[in-house]
This record gives structure tokens, C-alpha cells and sequence, in this order.
């Protein structure tokens, strides 16, 4: 299955214009949300934690935002691509409108809401005079579209999911928890036991985290065989997202 075909661009970019109007709708600020609320939780956690890990975490807004910037990319999006099925069940029967198109575009609004998250961060480097990086942070793009193509697959997965088994969104929410926590978001790496290294490293959003900042916050360029291993297991998640997605995506309407 051809994850968008031609025809179907129209689709989609009504799909992500009405995905993108609905986040904030009735919201005063609107769009701004998206600027405001990283950077509040970024100057919190900076006043509780940089005096903290002020020893071992140098630019400590920087460092908090690079993570957090990318796993509310990751939360943001599984979770509206999850509801796109079950919340367009009135539209996908009275249609033929090909059903990944919905899920696909959940991702794609959350991806637009990324790249403003992008723009804060560079304004939070600039101001709090952390070196730039140019080609370091070109070759970020490994890292940053293998969350993407992570994000379609898993996406793919719990929108079917969603569909058959409502406790999923509940479920999820748990799971997203536990790999914020597992993602060394705001802490660093080295207060966590050694034996507790291993546990964290299977989580693939560590690892895009992890390549991200070793990128752009420090300017090195993470090993080839960590970078291939990363981009192969994003592979894998779509491979298996639309192979599950094709399996069930005839009977979904069959459900309501």
C-alpha cells in the first residue's frame, strides 16, 4: 500500500487544515500555544532543575528543550492519528475516502506544530548563546525523519487498535508516561544506575533524543551504526504499521 497517492493530496491537506483549526479552536492565544506553553515548561524546570544538574548539564534550557520539543512531537501526534479512524467514522461510511489518508494527516498537523517548536528552540539557542552547529544540525534531519516515519507506523497501529479496542487511548496514555520518563528529557544521563542503561536504551525515542542533541547541542556526530540502526528500526515500525493498517482497514466501517 502506497502510503499517499497523487490524487489524495487534496485530501490531505484539507484533512491537516481541519485537524490544525480544530487544536484551537475557541483558544484565545491559538496558535501561540504552541510557543508558550514549551516555553514555560521549559523556564519552570530550569529554576527547579538547573541548580540540580547545573553541574553536569551545560545550558540546561537547551538541553531540556531539544528533548521535550521532540517527545510532545511524538505524544501529539500518536494521539490524534489514534482518534482519526473511530473520529471520522461518519464520514468513512458514507465515503470511499481512502482511511490511511485520516491517519496520515494526524501526523502531518502535529509535524507543522513540530516545526514551530523547531523556531523556539533556535530562539532559546540564540539567546542563551549556544554555539550553532550548521552541518551538525543539517545531518539532525537522520534522526528527525526517523521519528517521522516511526510516529506513520505506530500511528497506523493504534488507529486500528482504537477502533476495535477503545481502552487503547487510556492504555497509551500510560505507555507515553513511561517513555517520557525513560527518555532523559530533563535529567542526565549518568545519575541513572548502570544496570537501568540497558532498560533505557529500548526505548527508540531515547535514541532519537539522544542523536538529536549529541547533533546540534554539542556538535558531534553520533556513530553510523547507531544512526543505521535507528533509521532501520523506524523502517520496520512502518513496514509493520501498514501491513497491519491493509489487514483491518476494510472491516473498520464493519465495526460501527
Amino acid at each position: 500500500m502506497a502510503l499517499i497517492e497523487k490524487n489524495e493530496l487534496f485530501l490531505l491537506e484539507e484533512i491537516v487544515k481541519k485537524n490544525f483549526a480544530a487544536k484551537y479552536k475557541d483558544s484565545i492565544l491559538g496558535i501561540f500555544w504552541s510557543i508558550l506553553k514549551p516555553l514555560l515548561i521549559m523556564i519552570l524546570l530550569t529554576i527547579i532543575f538547573s541548580n540540580l544538574f547545573g553541574g553536569s548539564i551545560e545550558n540546561y534550557p537547551v538541553y531540556f528543550l531539544s528533548g521535550k520539543i521532540i517527545f510532545d512531537f511524538f505524544n501529539s501526534a500518536t494521539s490524534v492519528s489514534m482518534m482519526s479512524l473511530k473520529g471520522n467514522i461518519n464520514i468513512l461510511k458514507r465515503t470511499a475516502a481512502p482511511k490511511h489518508i485520516f491517519t496520515l494527516a494526524g501526523v502531518v498537523s502535529e509535524f507543522l506544530n513540530f516545526l514551530i517548536t523547531l523556531i523556539i528552540l533556535i530562539g532559546v539557542m540564540i539567546v542563551t548563546r549556544s554555539p550553532f552547529y550548521i552541518l551538525e544540525s543539517m545531518i539532525a534531519i537522520i534522526p528527525i525523519m526517523s521519528l517521522i516515519i516511526m510516529i506513520t507506523g505506530i500511528s497506523l497501529i493504534l488507529a486500528v487498535l482504537c477502533v476495535y479496542f477503545s481502552d487503547i487511548q487510556h492504555l497509551w496514555g500510560v505507555i507515553t508516561l513511561m517513555l517520557m520518563y525513560a527518555s532523559a528529557i530533563f535529567y542526565p544521563m549518568n545519575i541513572i544506575p548502570e544496570p537501568f542503561h540497558g532498560i533505557m536504551i529500548l526505548n527508540p525515542i531515547f535514541w532519537v533524543i539522544g542523536q538529536f542533541r549529541i547533533l546540534v547541542l554539542w556538535g558531534t556526530i553520533p556513530s553510523r551504526m547507531n544512526m543505521l540502526n535507528l533509521v532501520l528500526l523506524s523502517v520496520i515500525i512502518l513496514v509493520f504499521g501498514i501491513i497491519v493498517f491493509k489487514k483491518f482497514e476494510k472491516k473498520i466501517t464493519l465495526k460501527f
